[in-house]
């Protein structure tokens, strides 16, 4: 029987792999609007509130609202062990990054933010946590110089553009996006860091590989979110050229949004199922509002009807993998779980799972 740690490995594991409908669903959910929404304000420098650590000898300090104590994430590694790394890369700004994933404090995040603004690890991390929202563009215009080759940083931006009701400029952000072929998450790099700092802590290779894997998703999740209401931004734009009688700037905003879809299911990016869904949704969002039965250059002459087939049918077989991946990671023993585990970094979830199948095929495959 298999131990608590790779019982958590293979729930993560099997969340990677077959949890994708939940997932999205709680994006969905993030879209939802916000009742009462508060006006922003903006503050006139980035001065962000740091308490330090408590002392070694001193234990974290235990919420009083019990809304709190039920939301607030467990700590994967104690406060020494944080401070101990902290102290041993100088609390450069990955350190303190890695340190607020595993712990779960503001704190860390708060110092990389003020010690750290024009590093693009801490920006992103910053702007995907939403963690100072009155600051909210000063941090998006920031992450653009830092980043200049990277369409995130304006994706991100038009996403903003779109939620304020600046549909002229998210335009412009997704056209800048549009012409950049990087894209550039630091999913893998954070899930190293991760890993760098539960190894230093003493853990077994099973919880470094489930820790590594649950700060990563942790930072995936928002994202993905932003990306979804930033798809949505684009499909109402896009309406309302068609509306209006501008069939070609519709076209050219459904070709941008396809962009962002493709792009987001390469790369390391690509690497994860779940966000090579989140790419074919996007894509089926973007075909939507176009003709369905109109060729078009982008879609290599076929028509939206065509490649939303071509989507679903995709679908329907990556449902099939799932269902095989899943019998396949039941039966997997420990070096195996440790195996998959590395063959996801390296060539990705869906090339893991196919390992995962060929080590314990289908009972039927022989027939």
């Amino acid at each position: 029987m298999q131990n608590s740690p790779l019982k958590k490995l293979l729930l993560i594991i099997l969340l990677a792999a077959t949890g994708a409908a939940l997932l999205l669903q709680f994006i969905n959910l993030e879209l939802k609007p916000q009742e009462n929404p508060q006006p922003k304000t903006f503050k006139p420098e980035f001065a962000y509130h740091y308490s330090p650590p408590k002392s070694a000898g001193s234990r974290n300090p235990v919420p009083t609202n019990s809304e709190e104590v039920e939301s607030a994430p467990a700590p994967k590694i104690s406060r020494e062990q944080a401070e101990a790394w902290l102290t041993k890369h100088n609390r450069n700004a990955m350190s303190l990054l890695a340190a607020f994933r595993a712990l779960g404090d503001t704190n860390y995040l708060n110092e990389a933010a003020t010690n750290f603004p024009n590093d693009p690890h801490v920006e992103l991390a910053v702007l995907s946590r939403d963690e100072f929202p009155a600051d909210r563009r000063k941090w998006l215009d920031l992450f653009k110089q830092s980043s200049p080759s990277n369409s995130l940083a304006n994706y991100f931006s038009a996403e903003d553009d779109f939620k304020n009701g600046k549909s002229d400029e998210a335009v412009q952000e997704l056209l800048a996006a549009s012409g950049k072929s990087q894209f550039d998450n630091f999913a893998m790099e954070n899930q190293l860091d991760a890993e760098q700092l539960y190894s230093a802590s003493g853990k077994s290779p099973i919880d470094i590989a489930t820790d590594g894997m649950s700060d990563m998703a942790g930072e995936d999740l928002p994202e993905l979110a932003a990306f979804k209401q930033l798809a949505l931004g684009i499909e109402d734009s896009e309406k309302n050229y068609t509306d209006a009688g501008d069939a070609n700037s519709a076209v050219n905003l459904a070709q941008m949004g396809m962009t962002l879809g493709n792009q987001i299911q390469s790369g390391d990016s690509g690497k994860y199922l779940i966000n090579q869904l989140v790419g074919v949704a996007i894509e089926k969002i973007m075909l939507s509002k176009l003709d369905q039965n109109t060729s078009y250059d982008f879609l290599d002459g076929q028509t939206p009807a065509q490649i939303s087939q071509q989507l679903k049918d995709q679908k329907v077989a990556t449902r099939q993998f799932v269902q095989q991946a899943s019998a396949a990671y039941l039966q997997m023993s420990p070096d195996e779980m440790l195996n998959y585990s590395e063959r996801m970094k390296i060539y990705g979830e869906t090339e893991a799972a196919k390992w995962a199948i060929q080590q314990h095929p289908p009972a039927d495959a022989a027939k």
